[in-house]
């Protein structure tokens, strides 16, 4: 159908081995000390005393959740951590940490507090030394994390020069008009529920005289769902939204940047997935696959309606928010060449990237907020860095944009306090002193944070559909507009032309003198010492978007590492094919340690001859003769790479200091003008001031699949294979990395080498000389691109069963009628005993006859679980549930609803509570009579 016209606390516990980790509130939980179940063990470790059997849904214990652990086998360990409220819908997602332990992917269990993974230790993991980590707050920790303030001078803007053709962000002359239109929901893989099909154009009105008008698709992220329009406290984690709550229209938050594109003559949509954000915790990869297969459908929508509307779908731009972003790239890398549509490129707003992938051969701007406080490690830079290696005929640009004094909201006008239609607030809840606190110069306003995404959006949108007057705002260089007033803008790019060095790969370390300190380094990081080959070592709460955690398995890339503690220092590389600097300028993306401050640099060039150029701080052109680190506090200060850039062409040929032939340049060098420095190198590269053509292909992809083994035949040297297919055309060798969690050997990647026209595999997994017997859990498997593919559904699964039959359960009300004040109590019974613990859940679910409300259980109960204030809703509107386990070897655990009793006469309430288990689908009904 076309498109229809709209109408107008208490402490925390001393730690063992507490881990320095940056600090961010994601949802303000209650005080107090954490409950510890350990549960389930084997061999020669015994349970903790009196803890089998405890039910982590009892009001006993604390409120900072509660830890389980199960294990498994003699090394491998099922960690678990219950929130005592539900966790906030954003867009980061819960992980399990600790120092030194490998640790697999966590998922969230179905009653929306429980974060669960698998972790291989030697002994019994301690949950002293583990924390649950959500857009940098420890959920497991009372409050906000320790605010350390540290100040330094504010950092001048260093951008002057504006840049020397039309500003994107200002509005074109072409008439707009708005329209929307709904199609059937559809069903997606893994989803439980359809998914609207709801779309909000904006374009140039029908006479407009535009030519063919790209078309802008915008998809929004993972935000709350559904609200009470009445009542600001009031919420549901039902799906679709019932009465009388209604969904929040994310979609409608960027029309701000549809009315400014179309009258530049754009055509934009931008589409809805709420049903995506409402179920996406069921699928392991956070909804990526779900949310890029809705931009497939909407784009396919878009066939019937191009010629209408004039639109080129050969010039398709995409624009992904929070998760939304990491949704547009898997988009990207999946539509076939093929396609009725070709994506031009792609715009990413502080976007998740779970997934470490990149989309190569498709122009790529990432636009990071550096006051994020969801997705406060600015993970979307791997969205440039990944890119960088994984294709070696990839010339399309990969460009990030640093934003000072955004937050991640703000893109998004119904993020946005004083501007949504439902309840919204500030991501960033650090330090309000900081650089990034609401009250301080440095950080940008509503306003003025979407004039940036507007300028920088339209910008991209112009460079990807042809016009590359906006280079110069994504590619490093200085330059700012006149529509953004005072907001610092800084960027760095990689591919576009540039015929680039790689530290470790492509270049050596030189000859060090004068003091200096300089190494290779591996782009990993710690908290504490790591190994001695890592870059970002007791990092403390440092944020490293370039570098990988060291507990976690993706391949990571090696960068230059210079120090010095006088002035003079020299060091840098040496590299292993020549650059030409004739015709085009020296860029490298350089990281300040901001614990050494500001560094004044020099550059020395060197040829094969051995003629060398020093290029002085007139031709580093850093906004000055400092290169100074990224503003400074805790939990914000982040180790990004700047671009310094070298302006070889400005260099005099006849000055006898200027020996070296700029065609010829084997070696680069960085003096250390400053009396001390710290700094990394990602790379240098040679750039062109012009684009050049992108292959019109798109790279092979893999998905890993699931496979299962029974553990009574898995015994010493035994190997289990879990399948991948490739999908694509794969016309030459190619690479990828897996890493499992839960098995021995998890630190361990896996190098898997493709074949030409290799279509299928399987990964091989080794169980050693322990036996697997009576057992059941399952091992996680991770891939990750490294030459030639990229992944698509990158988590795989080996299922260990243990030799019981498949369970089965058995579930039925303690006593059918109850009074008020009694609790409402459903047994769930296995039909023989489980080899583990086995985790049991009950929502409330509509049924027959007068509900159970909220303001018919205790308050308390429902406070602490996260289900708001008092209500006189049905507790099914208020999405309650209930669970518990039945540890190993036993049969059954009681569900409990603690109702009250209260002064109002009134007739028999029931409820009805449906457990999920396996295939089965259980119900039971309670009815609550009243005490007279």
């Amino acid at each position: 159908m076309p498109p229809t016209p709209r109408d107008g606390a208490g402490p925390a516990p001393a730690r063992s081995a507490r881990l320095a980790l940056p600090r961010r509130v994601a949802a303000r939980l209650a005080g107090g000390l954490a409950c510890v179940l350990i549960g389930g063990l084997v061999g020669t470790v015994p349970p903790a005393a009196g803890s089998t059997g405890a039910d982590p849904e009892s009001d006993a214990g604390a409120h900072r959740g509660t830890w389980e652990i199960v294990a498994l086998d003699a090394s491998n360990y099922e960690v678990s951590w219950t929130s005592p409220s539900r966790l906030p819908l954003g867009a980061d997602r819960p992980r399990i940490v600790g120092a030194g332990l490998p640790i697999g992917e966590a998922r969230i269990d179905p009653d929306g507090r429980t974060v669960r993974t698998v972790v291989t230790a030697a002994a019994v993991p301690d949950p002293a030394g583990l924390d649950v980590l959500l857009s940098g707050d420890r959920l497991d920790e009372g409050g906000l994390d320790p605010v350390v303030r540290r100040r330094v001078a504010p950092v001048d803007r260093v951008a002057t020069t504006v840049l020397p053709a039309a500003d994107p962000g200002v509005p074109g002359t072409f008439e707009t008009v708005s329209s929307d239109y709904e199609l059937e929901p559809v069903k997606l893989a893994g989803l439980r529920r359809p998914v609207e099909m709801v779309g909000h154009v904006v374009e140039p009105s029908a006479g407009a005289v535009t030519g063919p008008r790209p078309l802008v698709v915008f998809l929004h992220g993972r935000h709350d769902v559904c609200y009470n329009p009445d009542d600001d406290l009031d919420h549901t984690g039902q799906w679709p939204c019932p009465a009388p709550f209604q969904e929040v229209p994310s979609h409608l938050g960027y029309d701000y940047l549809q009315q400014v594109l179309a009258s530049q003559g754009y055509a934009t949509v931008s589409v809805r997935v709420n049903g995506i954000n409402a179920q996406d915790f069921r699928v392991p990869d956070g909804g990526a696959g779900a949310r890029a297969e809705m931009v497939e459908r909407h784009l396919d929508y878009w066939v019937d309606l191009a010629d209408e509307h004039q639109v080129d779908l050969d010039e398709v731009v995409l624009v992904g928010h929070s998760r939304g972003g990491e949704g547009v790239a898997r988009a990207s890398i999946r539509i076939p060449t093929s396609a009725p549509y070709r994506v031009a490129g792609q715009v990413l707003l502080a976007p998740t990237d779970f997934a470490s992938q990149a989309s190569p051969y498709v122009p790529t701007v990432t636009v990071l907020p550096y006051c994020d406080g969801d997705v406060h490690d600015l993970q979307g830079q791997q969205f440039t860095d990944v890119a960088r290696d994984l294709a070696a005929d990839d010339t399309s640009l990969k460009s990030s944009v640093l934003v000072m004094g955004a937050n991640h909201n703000y893109f998004n006008t119904e993020w946005t306090p004083g501007a949504s239609a439902a309840p919204s607030s500030d991501d960033w809840r650090g330090d309000p002193g900081s650089a990034c606190g609401a009250a301080t110069p440095d950080r940008l306003s509503r306003a003025e944070q979407r004039a940036v995404g507007t300028a920088y959006v339209a910008g991209a949108a112009a460079l990807f559909t042809g016009d590359e007057s906006a280079l110069p705002l994504f590619d490093g260089s200085l330059v700012r507009l006149d529509s953004l007033g005072d907001a610092d803008v800084r960027s760095h790019a990689i591919g576009g032309g540039r015929d680039l060095r790689r530290p470790g790969a492509d270049a050596t370390l030189t000859n060090v003198s004068g003091g200096a300190t300089a190494g290779i380094c591996q782009g990993r990081t710690s908290p504490d010492a790591g190994s001695a080959t890592w870059c970002g070592r007791k990092l403390g709460d440092l944020i490293a978007p370039h570098w990988s955690p060291g507990d976690q398995g993706r391949p990571t890339t090696d960068f230059l590492t210079m120090g010095w503690t006088e002035a003079g220092a020299v060091a840098g590389l040496r590299l292993t094919e020549a650059l030409d600097l004739s015709a085009g300028r020296l860029e490298l993306r350089t990281i300040v340690d901001p614990r050494t401050g500001p560094v004044r640099l020099d550059v020395r060039l060197t040829d094969s001859s051995g003629g060398q150029s020093v290029l002085g701080p007139d031709n580093v052109t850093d906004g000055g003769d400092t290169l100074a680190p990224l503003p400074v506090g805790a939990g914000l200060t982040k180790l990004w790479a700047q671009s310094l850039l070298v302006d070889a062409a400005a260099l005099d040929p006849t000055e006898p200091d200027n020996a070296a032939d700029l065609s010829d340049i084997v070696s680069v060098e960085l003096i250390g003008r400053s009396d001390r420095g710290r700094l990394w190198v990602a790379d240098l590269a040679a750039a062109s001031s012009a684009l050049v053509a992108v292959p019109d292909r798109r790279l092979p992809q893999v998905s890993l699949g699931e496979a299962s083994a029974a553990s009574g035949e898995l015994r010493s040297t035994r190997e289990a294979r879990v399948p991948f297919v490739v999908e694509g055309s794969l016309d030459r060798p190619a690479r990828f990395v897996v890493q499992r969690s839960g098995a021995p050997g998890s630190r361990a990647l896996t190098v898997v080498d493709l074949a030409p026209g290799q279509t299928s595999g399987s990964i091989p997994l080794t169980f050693g000389s322990r036996r697997l017997d009576g057992m059941g859990r399952q091992v996680d498997v991770a891939a990750w691109g490294v030459d030639g593919v990229v992944t698509a559904d990158y988590l795989g699964r080996l299922r260990v069963l243990g030799d019981d039959p498949d369970l089965v359960l058995r579930v039925r009300p303690v006593r059918r009628v109850v009074r008020e004040g009694e609790p409402v109590e459903v047994r769930a019974r296995l039909v023989g005993a489980g080899a583990r613990v086995t985790h049991v859940y009950a929502e409330v679910v509509p049924g027959r006859g007068s509900r159970l409300r909220g303001d018919d259980l205790r308050p308390g109960w429902l406070a602490r679980r996260g289900y708001g204030r008092e209500s006189r809703r049905p507790l099914h509107r208020l999405g309650v549930g209930v669970g518990g386990r039945i540890p190993a070897g036993q049969r059954d655990v009681t569900l409990r609803l603690p109702t009250v009793r209260d002064s109002r006469r009134e007739a028999p309430e029931r409820v009805t509570l449906l457990v999920r288990f396996n295939h089965q689908r259980l119900r039971a009904m309670v009815t609550v009579a009243d005490r007279r």
